[in-house]
């Protein structure tokens, strides 16, 4: 009997201390480990978190005081997709830039556009977020976090949000992705990917903010709701919202694997063409699109729905063709801002509104396939062209634009004077757009339009080439500028806002 005690002893005592090796220490800080910790207690010294972490959550404090997070370490060995897949919804997910091994695998060799040193998380397959899921780098002083593709990476998108057939009108927690750097590209620069985040329907709010998107073929965001649904109906269940703020987005030539060149088709893509009666649900404000794009961003939108586009800086070459050129399937306008309305011919007209935007392209600066209504305030244009107007047939509607005066307040004009907060008015100087051509100086600030009614205000008109054309009045409405008259008037300069170069490009 005391030699069966003493193999039982000797037997149960490892348990109790490999139980006792693996009880967590209070306070210990376990890196890439996916159980929960309070957001709140991050702050705390105890808690021996990176200066890049503690930063985020002091940062985000009001958004996720009382909720879990989850604070992961960079591992070139882990799959950072799977991880998040193990989270359940409403996780704070953090991306520090503390790292377990300093190489990684097959690093892509685009150089970083923020100077930064990179810590790279890696992918094996696309990220799907749940709902009310954050994810946030968290880099400290002099490092970006950014998320990569593994060697074998199949899938077309680098994050999902939202299903075909379903808005899922129980799941309204929003979703946030920022502070992070995507890379579409895998080894030798290969891309293998069409979007790096592709949304379908969904009935909560994603926010995209203060992130670095290198294009892959297609675009940053593509958010495609085929699915009808009359937001009017119910306050309480409402198409896609989307906030994409603050965001940089660089297009690039792109060597295929055939050896073919192409550029990216679109900054942004958003398809909302069933989605009626929906507003303040979708915006664009204060990015920077930048490089070879064939269009920056190109929208679709339903019946009495209205997306706001505001203080966006555009700055891209139009030229050279992308995937679906190669293939046959043209549809590329080479433009800024591509604006789409629908087809129903008794309902009412979707409105974009456009203030404060800074479009500078090789190709036109806006094309339109009205129906729509456009409110156009305080933005400069210029291109070859101002305006490409498809199906003439239907007629664009000029919207008021004076609502949009407070969207200016960051347009940088020599002829803008803000109102006081007293007044409340604006006037025509204050909201008036400017037009600047790049190779035709006979070409207007409303060449292009062929059906449309109501007024755009355009007052300074200038021209890249040097003329012998005089100054014109620039306060008065271009509705009352002829654009096909050799005679309409315009001011003349030389050298102003000149096309970053394919030279400059490929060095980005």
């Amino acid at each position: 009997m005391i030699k069966l005690q003493h193999y039982l002893v000797w037997l149960i005592t490892p348990l109790f201390l490999l139980q006792a090796l693996n009880q967590e220490v209070p306070g210990a800080h376990r890196p890439n480990k996916l159980d929960p910790i309070e957001c709140d207690s991050v702050l705390l010294p105890a808690l021996k978190h990176t200066t890049g972490v503690k930063q985020r959550v002091a940062q985000y404090g009001n958004l996720i005081r009382g909720r879990h997070c989850t604070v992961l370490s960079a591992n070139p060995a882990e799959d950072l997709s799977e991880l998040i897949k193990q989270l359940p919804d409403d996780r704070v997910i953090l991306l520090s830039s503390h790292t377990f091994s300093p190489t990684t695998p097959s690093v892509p060799t685009t150089p970083s556009v923020t100077g930064k040193t990179r810590i790279h998380y890696y992918i094996r397959n696309e990220i799907v977020l749940k709902n009310g899921q954050f994810i946030l780098g968290a880099a400290d002083d002099g490092f970006e976090i950014v998320i990569s593709l593994w060697e074998r990476f199949r899938d077309k998108n680098m994050v999902r949000v939202g299903t075909t057939d379903n808005f899922h009108f129980g799941k309204t927690h929003e979703n946030r992705l920022s502070h992070l750097t995507f890379l579409p590209t895998g080894p030798l620069d290969q891309h293998p990917v069409n979007t790096i985040l592709f949304a379908e329907c969904y009935n909560r709010r994603l926010i995209i903010e203060d992130n670095v998107f290198h294009l892959p073929d297609w675009s940053a965001v593509d958010l495609d709701c085929k699915k009808s649904l009359d937001a009017s109906d119910n306050d309480s269940e409402q198409g896609p919202g989307l906030l994409f703020t603050k965001n940089i987005v660089i297009g690039k030539i792109i060597s295929t694997i055939d050896n073919r060149i192409t550029i990216p088709r679109e900054g942004i893509f958003i398809n909302l063409p069933a989605i009626k009666n929906q507003s303040k649900r979708v915006a664009l404000t204060g990015n920077t699109i930048l490089g070879v794009i064939a269009d920056a961003g190109q929208f679709e939108l339903g019946p009495g729905t209205s997306m706001d586009v505001f203080r966006n800086t555009v700055n891209i070459t139009n030229a050279g063709p992308t995937v679906r050129d190669t293939t046959g399937l043209r549809i590329t306008q080479r433009s800024g801002f591509v604006l789409k309305g629908h087809s129903e011919s008794d309902a009412e007209r979707p409105l974009y509104n456009l203030a404060g935007n800074q479009i500078r392209v090789t190709g036109m600066a806006l094309a339109v396939s009205p129906p729509l209504e456009l409110a156009l305030a305080c933005n400069h244009l210029q291109g070859s062209s101002p305006w490409r107007q498809l199906y003439k047939e239907f007629t664009l509607k000029a919207a008021d634009p004076f609502p949009l005066g407070s969207k200016c307040k960051n347009f940088v004009s020599s002829t803008l004077v803000m109102p006081t907060p007293t007044t409340g008015s604006y006037t025509i100087s204050q909201i008036e757009n400017s037009w600047t051509a790049i190779s035709d100086c006979r070409i207007k600030a409303l060449s292009g339009l062929t059906n449309f009614e109501g007024q755009f205000f355009f007052g300074r008109e200038d021209c890249l080439k040097t003329t012998t054309l005089s100054p014109g009045n620039s306060s008065r409405p271009a509705a009352d500028i002829d654009p096909d008259s050799s005679t309409a008037t315009t001011s003349v300069t030389t050298g102003l806002g000149v096309i970053t170069t394919l030279t400059l490009l490929l060095n980005l």
